[in-house]
């Protein structure tokens, strides 16, 4: 092999390994079960091209406008598909035709930590044709398979996906949730999605919405690693102060996190936007994926999310006794350096280790003597110790 040619694979392989940092399998293996086909199935249903089913019968949702027949069967379908895929789903009714949808996941370990998705499903203009494929079917879609992916797997944390309704008419449906009482006791933090489909100059430029209001800088930069974590192919413009005129503006009234995911509003406006041209045809579908990967994949980093002191606290150690080999699994993948130590009872080191980027530790004692021995752990100054018994 050249040298030149040598140096380049070199170059090529620390690229490879520089990329993977931070990487979580689980959430690597949710991208690999994103379906383009389905979300653009749910826009099609959604804006009236195509029939949706609700209790075996066809129907074409031609308005999803706040009094309209379609924004109830908007609701009955999306309830149908969450109940389908293993939800708990609630209702919140705040007026004579608004009712937001909830589809609860109840965490594991934290239950009375919440993680909130979200994105209006009312549309405009008034009539009796208002297809609204970008606002907001484009939003609910993603909603819609973000749930589908996630609904067979567990989280430390509880997972709302929320679709409000009456949007359009002032924030309505949000402000009716967040000024009353919320899910649980802590909110980690809310995404919101309001038109994610248009990119007319196909430039790859999407939004991230962000105030200073309680937690909200640090999620957005959560949303800003993950996508160069995972290489989602678009450039992201932080608007700060972020919008007024979504419902992720609802969330920070209240002095809450929340961030705003979408397509440029300034710069590269969608054309069609609340009238009866907003069609699916009008979208840029592969633009449209790259923004549900980085919400997935986003929303998912948040749903797992836990302190070291949490993450040490919760550690699963099997077998113990054992006579080989000790797992040590940390329920999420460790970014740090994970400083590992095993001492016998004089306090004698005699494993010595620093393992990077781990979700699980392969403890090999195989050749320490029968006993038992204390093992510490720990990652960026927090520490747990804990025995451990070779056969």
């Amino acid at each position: 092999m050249k040298m030149k040619t040598w140096l380049s694979f070199v170059v090529f392989i620390l690229c490879l390994n520089l990329f993977s940092i931070g990487q979580d399998a689980r959430i690597q293996s949710f991208l690999n079960q994103y379906d383009p086909y389905f979300v653009q199935m749910q826009i099609k249903s959604l804006s009236g091209e195509i029939p949706v089913v609700i209790n075996d019968q066809p129907l074409t949702i031609h308005s999803r406008l706040y009094n309209n027949p379609g924004n109830e069967n908007t609701f009955l379908y999306c309830k149908q598909q969450f109940s389908d895929w293993g939800y708990v789903t609630e209702q919140q009714i705040f007026s004579a035709n608004g009712k937001n949808l909830f589809a609860v996941k109840t965490g594991t370990t934290f239950p009375e930590r919440v993680c909130i998705i979200g994105a209006h499903y009312d549309d405009v203009p008034t009539g009796s044709d208002a297809p609204g494929a970008d606002d907001n079917a484009s939003g609910v879609a993603a909603v819609m398979e973000i749930a589908r992916i996630l609904s067979a797997t567990d989280f430390p944390n509880t997972l709302v996906f929320a679709l409000w309704d009456e949007e359009e008419l002032g924030l309505i449906g949000s402000s009716a949730y967040t000024g009353g009482v919320i899910h649980g006791k802590t909110l980690l933090g809310y995404i919101n999605l309001d038109m994610i489909g248009w990119d007319g100059n196909n430039d790859r430029k999407a939004e991230l919405h962000v105030r200073s209001v309680g937690n909200s800088l640090s999620l957005a930069s959560l949303v800003l690693e993950t996508r160069q974590e995972y290489g989602i192919n678009l450039e992201l413009k932080v608007v700060n102060p972020g919008s007024i005129n979504t419902d992720h503006y609802s969330f920070w009234k209240e002095g809450l996190t929340a961030v705003g995911v979408n397509e440029e509003y300034t710069g590269d406006f969608n054309p069609y936007y609340h009238s009866t041209d907003d069609l699916f045809s009008a979208l840029n579908l592969p633009y449209l994926d790259e923004i549900v990967k980085l919400v997935l994949a986003s929303f998912s980093k948040l749903a797992y999310s836990m302190t070291n002191n949490e993450v040490l606290e919760h550690l699963l150690v099997y077998p113990n006794p054992a006579c080989k080999e000790i797992h040590l699994d940390f329920e999420k993948t460790i970014e740090s350096p994970v400083i590992l130590k095993v001492a016998d009872n004089t306090g004698r080191v005699l494993i010595n280790e620093i393992r990077q980027n781990t979700h699980e530790i392969l403890l090999n004692i195989s050749l320490l003597e029968a006993g038992r021995y204390l093992v510490s752990l720990s990652i960026d100054g927090d520490t747990k110790v804990f025995p451990i018994i070779k056969n």
